[in-house]
């Protein structure tokens, strides 16, 4: 039987604990406050993005992580299995779909 793995971008709102159980890869999404810039879940915990919101007089931003940020996040579970599941945000409503995608044909080619 073949390993799956599944990477997930942080607008998943997994519980790190439950990330961490399940073997589930999460890629950060860039989320700024103005000219403060944070990565979703490693240095902005969901309380904290709350309480920033609550006190910011400037609504947050996201941005998608860059197609070597997924390439690299890839190299992990790829070094176990040839079998690689990504879940994001639908592509109608972000950008981070395509920024996967795109970041296959980047492994591809460090690869041959």
């Amino acid at each position: 039987m073949t390993k799956v793995a599944i990477v997930t971008d942080s607008i998943a709102d997994l519980p790190p604990h439950v990330a961490e159980e399940l073997e589930i890869t999460v890629i950060p999404l860039i989320v700024r406050f103005g000219t403060d810039i944070y990565q979703d879940g490693l240095d902005l915990s969901p309380d904290q993005f709350y309480e920033k919101l609550k006190k910011s007089k400037v609504l947050p931003t996201t941005s998608t992580p860059s197609p070597g940020t997924f390439a690299s996040t890839y190299d992990r579970p790829a070094e176990e299995t040839s079998e690689i599941v990504a879940i994001t945000l639908a592509s109608k409503l972000s950008a981070t779909y395509q920024v996967a995608l795109q970041s296959t044909g980047l492994m591809e080619r460090q690869s041959e």
